[in-house]
């Protein structure tokens, strides 16, 4: 690789993982005025900031509707092979399901989830080498983890950038060379292919090249038995206000690579289907917003003055999620592959 080359990608790396402690900075004021419930993510923030409105409920809307997804994934149900009998040993107790949380950041869900008793069979983080470090060290000097992990042969690996677990595992690597590194990787720490698995990517695979975050999709529809795929980043980049984020961002010298591949919700949709996956569906955040209770608007309308009713709008139209699964049609182990396909339906639905 050309040195120049090999520098300004390195620059742009280093920009991306500073947008972690952006986000996280986001949610923590969200969380400090009551919009969210987490009481881990302050280990993860230095300098607290308060953010405007507009920010504060964007962060609480991301956050909610990827909670929401795994949530309801895990709650989802239990699938038994072709010819067990209901009460048979096929049938007992609930599915062993895994997620796979692709540039986790300093997320916390894993915390927040299992704080809650949903838990699942292994929880898979992902990221950069120095973003794990960071996220390692943090998470074993504080018992406020430790004890949610709960798990005395809690070990560092890889100089300090890995943590293994009975049923948590943090990864470093790049998401560009996810089939020759992240997944052998994954299998070494107990990856099932043959488990429903929930991935997650939560802006992220906006900001690499469109060739690198198709092969992920590729390889999840191809190699997985049972897959739910749930993602957030932005849309609509050519209108004029799509075209000032995108300004705006450049300024701050972040690009995404990934925005005119999949630029609607049309086609954020199709990046699933045209690849075989059952079905997909992507929806604006404004549709999300709307899509809240009538108690639960009224709550955080209450936790602080919300008047920029049009620029959220504009704003919330320009960001989205979306969602796929996929069953194979030879799944393994032998699934009733209709009672997978209902449990995956239920997890988008619930």
């Amino acid at each position: 690789m050309d040195p120049h080359m090999d520098d300004q990608r390195m620059g742009r790396d280093e920009v991306i993982k500073g947008t972690d402690d952006d986000a996280i900075i986001s949610k923590l004021s969200a969380v400090n005025l009551g919009y969210l419930d987490d009481p881990f993510v302050k280990h993860f923030v230095k300098r607290p900031s308060r953010r405007p409105p507009l920010i504060n409920r964007g962060s609480y809307l991301r956050t909610r509707s990827l909670d929401t997804f795994a949530e309801n994934f895990i709650r989802s149900g239990s699938v038994h092979s072709d010819g067990a009998k209901p009460g048979s040993s096929q049938t007992s107790g609930q599915t062993k399901k895994q997620i796979v949380s692709l540039g986790c950041g300093s997320d916390t869900r894993y915390f927040k989830l299992k704080t809650k008793g949903l838990t699942v069979h292994k929880y898979f983080e992902i990221d950069f080498q120095e973003s794990t470090a960071k996220k390692a060290v943090v998470i074993k000097k504080n018992k406020a983890f430790t004890d949610v992990i709960a798990d005395p042969d809690l070990k560092l690996g890889l100089g300090g950038t890995e943590l293994y677990a009975k049923d948590y595992c943090l990864l470093s690597g790049d998401l560009r060379e996810f089939t020759e590194v992240i997944v052998p990787k994954l299998m070494a720490q107990g990856f099932d292919t043959s488990l429903p698995t929930l991935f997650l990517s939560e802006c992220v695979l906006i900001y690499i090249q469109p060739r690198d975050s198709d092969r992920i999709v590729e390889w999840v529809g191809t190699n997985m038995s049972a897959s739910l795929f749930v993602l957030y980043e932005q849309i609509n980049p050519t209108d004029a206000f799509g075209a000032m984020m995108l300004r705006n961002l450049r300024a701050r010298r972040i690009e995404l690579p990934g925005i005119h591949a999949y630029p609607s919700l049309k086609s954020q949709e199709e990046r699933f289907t045209s690849r075989g996956w059952l079905a997909a569906k992507a929806i604006d955040m404004n549709n999300l917003h709307s899509s809240l209770t009538e108690g639960e608007m009224k709550r955080i309308s209450g936790l602080e003055i919300f008047d920029e009713v049009e620029e959220w709008q504009m704003l919330a139209s320009h960001y989205c999620v979306a969602w796929a699964y996929h069953v194979r049609e030879d799944p393994r182990p032998a699934w009733d592959r209709q009672q997978m396909i209902k449990l995956l339906t239920l997890a988008v639905s619930g």
